[in-house]
């Protein structure tokens, strides 16, 4: 079966992946295994909500994933963070928000 989405990661979700790799590995294992199954399966396949400005954010215990949909197949993820309270805070939905359109000026035009 061919995947519905590409999970495309900024450079600062990327680096917060691989730290979380080094912390903390069945966090790690959890965020990647739900963004894999997001990406065959479709968000409904996985713990994902809508949070604002387009933002949403998939959940694997207390790893969140915030991304945006980029061009109907593609999820581009701006933050990775652990979190322990039910709320988004509103800086991390900042940051993601500011590290996506960041890395759609530098890599998608």
């Amino acid at each position: 079966m061919d995947k519905l989405f590409r999970a495309e990661f900024t450079n600062e979700a990327f680096e917060q992946l691989c730290k979380l790799q080094k912390s903390n590995i069945a966090d790690y294992k959890k965020i990647v295994k739900a963004v894999a199954i997001f990406e065959k399966f479709g968000k409904d396949a996985c713990n994902s909500r809508p949070l604002k400005s387009g933002l949403f954010e998939i959940k694997a215990d207390q790893v969140r994933a915030y991304y945006k949909y980029y061009e109907n197949s593609i999820i581009i993820i701006g933050i990775i963070v652990l979190k322990k309270t039910q709320k988004a805070p509103e800086r991390y939905i900042e940051q993601a928000l500011n590290n996506i359109e960041r890395y759609l000026k530098e890599n998608k035009e």
